[in-house]
């Protein structure tokens, strides 16, 4: 929990630091930096300097008990050490937070007012921008200030800076749309050219593309790159449309190869469409399968780990519409509901945390900047990129 001195007793607004003339309330405050910022100061800020800011929700007040999001009408009692939110005691009896350690909520403040401390209970926006596009299918961030853009029925893939100027671009080789894109590093960037049946790089420095694997009667629908270089790729079957797996290579060599359980169940039953990709912090690989309405997780043995078919206890009209999925530090899984436009988050043995809201149309694909924890959504149907703030 930070403090700063110079702020005011709760009832008094707090007044931006870069606003001239109309001094206007604060909504967030910069870590970098260290200036409060209006909404308006916000976004300006973000994306006129080449750094990555660490913004924070700018909140204050008495100590209080939030309602749960999950048992409406209950208060929030303790607070979850490893998953850190706030809880209420049917959170804790459900098992959802099974061999977790708990806090009361008035020892994690010491009884103490919290007139001068800055909270990021609530998630929040801190820049959206235009990719001057509809359809907007796949992200991935590069840098501080830039991110691939892959839009469905496009052969080009774009950078693009936080203004929507496009700072760098090529074609698939195809002349198709690519089924999925991730970044290595800021020089680097593979796709799956679904039509070629390939796995190709992009090297920025050269504009050069190469290829990295060609399959044969598998056709790859997504795409993971871990630090290391290796790649995790999901296909399915050419001549069987019902046959998903995923291969790990290293090198360009075969190093795992996932498809079925011990008794020869296919673990990523595959339906049609589109498939995401993501690894999280533990190994674990999870898989999100649209026309299945789920998510599939298994170990880094390919063991199967867990199902997740969204958030039933909360969820009320939509039906779970999963598509882009991401993993954060704490191994959290971050999932894009484009019915119910929000964003389900959920622990690393898949029980379900909370939602992301912030007011998202039609959120299609995320990506978490591993740099400053921030999740960028990229809605499908706008063709906007939104950054939120929702960890500490």
């Amino acid at each position: 929990m930070e403090h700063l001195q110079s702020l005011t007793p709760a009832q008094e607004p707090v007044q931006c630091d870069v606003c001239t003339g109309s001094r206007e309330v604060v909504v967030v405050y910069c870590k970098t930096c260290r200036v409060k910022l209006c909404k308006s100061c916000m976004s300006n800020h973000v994306s006129q300097s080449h750094k990555s800011h660490d913004m924070i929700a700018f909140r204050y007040s008495s100590v209080s008990r939030t309602k749960c999001m999950i048992h409406q009408g209950n208060k929030c009692e303790m607070i979850c050490q490893q998953c850190r939110i706030q809880v209420c005691t049917k959170c804790i009896i459900s098992g959802r937070h099974k061999n977790h350690d708990f806090q009361d909520i008035s020892d994690k403040f010491g009884g103490e007012s919290l007139s001068s401390n800055i909270l990021s209970n609530d998630p929040i926006i801190i820049l959206e921008f235009d990719s001057n596009n509809t359809d907007l299918d796949r992200i991935g961030v590069c840098g501080p200030d830039k991110v691939w853009t892959s839009f469905m029925y496009e052969s080009h893939i774009s950078c693009i800076d936080f203004t929507g100027k496009v700072r760098d671009k090529f074609r698939v080789p195809s002349d198709e749309y690519a089924a999925d894109i991730s970044v290595k590093s800021e020089d680097e960037l593979y796709f799956c050219d679904w039509k070629e049946k390939t796995i190709s790089k992009y090297i920025k420095k050269n504009n050069n593309i190469e290829l990295v694997v060609k399959l044969d009667k598998w056709t790859p629908r997504a795409i993971c790159v871990a630090s290391s270089g290796d790649v995790s790729v999901c296909m399915t079957c050419s001549y069987d449309d019902h046959l998903c797996k995923i291969i790990q290579y290293k090198t360009g060599i075969i190093k795992q190869e996932i498809q079925c359980d011990a008794d020869g169940n296919a673990l990523f039953p595959y339906k049609g469409g589109e498939v995401f990709l993501a690894e999280n912090g533990n190994e674990d690989i999870c898989v999100s399968l649209p026309a299945n309405r789920s998510v599939e997780v298994v170990n880094r043995d390919g063991i199967f780990r867990f199902s997740y078919h969204g958030n039933h206890d909360a969820r009320t009209f939509y039906e779970f519409s999963p598509h882009g999925i991401a993993t954060d530090r704490l191994h959290q899984i971050l999932i894009a509901d484009s019915a119910s436009g929000c964003i389900d988050c959920i622990n690393a043995d898949g029980f379900f945390i909370l939602y992301i809201s912030c007011d998202l149309v039609d959120p299609r694909a995320i990506q978490i900047n591993g740099a400053n924890d921030n999740l960028y959504v990229g809605e499908f149907s706008t063709g906007k990129i939104k950054i939120i703030k929702y960890l500490h």
